[in-house]
């Protein structure tokens, strides 16, 4: 890829790049990714604080319960991937300018928005957080003891780097390149020798199960003022250091399409299936799809008219009918 560094077309490298890692939906894809929680969840042991971990976005709210089944291919995904050829097919960039500034600013850049997000240089489509928005990564929470959480970031800085297990904003360039070799080796039948990108937070004990705990009251609350329920979460997030995004998620949104917990102490397991089950009993099936589709991004919407994740969300909220 050392020829396409400085050139525009780096953005249809990682279009492609990512087309392909989709479109490997076989089970040495799944294992792979499997692979990559159960790295993240061997580092969280070794955490002073730590309550358990979970999973949200992609693959969890894909496959079935226990990390089962098929990964579907997400023609929205290959939608957006091919929607950033045309971007970069019609700019009037030849060059990649980005490339030169990474390089000049990368010793003061915390992420790649500060910089980045008023830049004139590029197209928007085309700086470096919305490239690497188009390639896999891995989202995981460690549920930290409130007395912990400070020590365990600096802890798992540490075990990130010894595990190579990264945020692409440490090397966006790097991280390109290694995807291209992941999706490469995959097609082939390879297991790839490097890991998916991390995106990794830090949540407290107390506000996790306070938020768990909202799900309920926030669900009757907005249905009854014919709102979209919204609970903010607003974790530590690495990107090159330990930092409070400037966007809140919303805890709904990922409650329902794809929390999935590991290692939870029993406490906070049972807070989860009282309130799961609460939810599953209390409201159709249509019901919970149409707040699912609401409390997520646009994208959500068109990622879910892939039939395969409706059916998997279905099969979610019936095993939480206990």
């Amino acid at each position: 890829m050392s020829n396409d560094r400085c050139s525009i077309t780096i953005g249809k490298r990682v279009a492609r790049t990512s087309n392909a890692y989709e479109r490997c939906n076989g089970d040495l894809k799944r294992e792979y990714v499997i692979q990559n929680i159960e790295l993240y969840n061997y580092i969280a042991r070794q955490v002073d604080g730590n309550c358990g971990t979970f999973g949200t976005g992609y693959p969890f709210y894909a496959l079935q319960k226990g990390l089962n089944g098929k990964l579907p291919i997400i023609a929205e995904q290959i939608r957006y991937n091919n929607a950033l050829i045309k971007s970069v097919n019609d700019s009037e960039h030849v060059f990649w300018p980005c490339l030169e500034c990474l390089t000049r600013n990368y010793g003061h850049m915390p992420d790649l928005k500060q910089i980045c997000k008023t830049c004139p240089n590029i197209d928007d489509e085309l700086k470096p957080r919305k490239l690497l928005n188009r390639l896999p990564d891995i989202d995981m929470w460690l549920v930290c003891d409130d007395n912990y959480c400070e020590s365990a970031a600096a802890i798992l800085i540490s075990l990130f780097q010894k595990y190579r297990l990264l945020p692409s904003d440490i090397d966006p360039v790097k991280t390109i390149e290694e995807l291209w070799e992941i999706a490469r080796s995959l097609k082939t039948g390879l297991m790839p020798k490097y890991n998916l990108p991390l995106d990794a937070h830090i949540i407290s004990y107390s506000n996790l199960a306070l938020l768990i705990e909202k799900i309920p009251y926030e669900f009757k609350r907005a249905l009854d003022y014919g709102e979209i329920p919204y609970l903010p979460i607003h974790p530590l997030s690495y990107r090159k250091v330990w930092q409070h995004d400037d966007t809140a998620y919303n805890f709904v949104h990922d409650f329902l399409s794809s929390l999935t917990e590991f290692n939870f102490n029993d406490d906070l397991n049972y807070l989860l299936q009282e309130t799961r089950a609460y939810i599953a009993n209390g409201y159709t099936f249509e019901e919970l799809y149409d707040i699912l589709i609401a409390s997520g991004p646009k994208s959500v919407k068109d990622r879910h008219k892939t039939l395969q994740l409706k059916k998997t969300f279905e099969e979610r909220i019936k095993s939480w009918q206990i």
